[in-house]
């Protein structure tokens, strides 16, 4: 029988796993990586920008999550996007939650982790 992490993995092997499935394996291998802020992707080889926290939640059937948006400033006007959600699935699906403005941190990261990857697998 397959634990949860392979059953994730796909034919080339764990180095072929996109950045959200690798985190999802991770975390389900070693729970106390949550524990630490940037932990994570730490272990995987993946540098996160300066200024932004890198905070991995491990969903529990018995807690229902709000995650709400800053206090708005004017600066920011009402045009100002603060929060997305971006659907992955990897596994059961899950929800990334970021600044509009971290989106194109994380599209890197992916990137990165993406040809970080690709090398192990030469």
């Amino acid at each position: 029988m397959r634990d949860a992490a392979d059953q994730n993995a796909d034919a080339d092997g764990p180095s072929s796993l996109d950045l959200e499935q690798a985190l999802t394996m991770l975390a389900w291998s070693d729970p106390s990586i949550t524990e630490n802020d940037g932990a994570a992707p730490t272990r995987l080889g993946i540098d996160v920008p300066s200024g932004l926290r890198f905070d991995v939640r491990v969903q529990r059937s018995d807690t229902l999550y709000l995650v709400i948006p800053p206090v708005s400033s004017e600066e920011a006007g009402d045009e100002h996007v603060v929060d997305q959600m971006d659907l992955w699935r990897s596994g059961d699906q899950f929800v990334w939650i970021l600044p509009q403005d971290a989106k194109t941190a994380l599209l890197e990261m992916r990137e990165q982790y993406r040809n970080r990857s690709g090398e192990e697998r030469r």
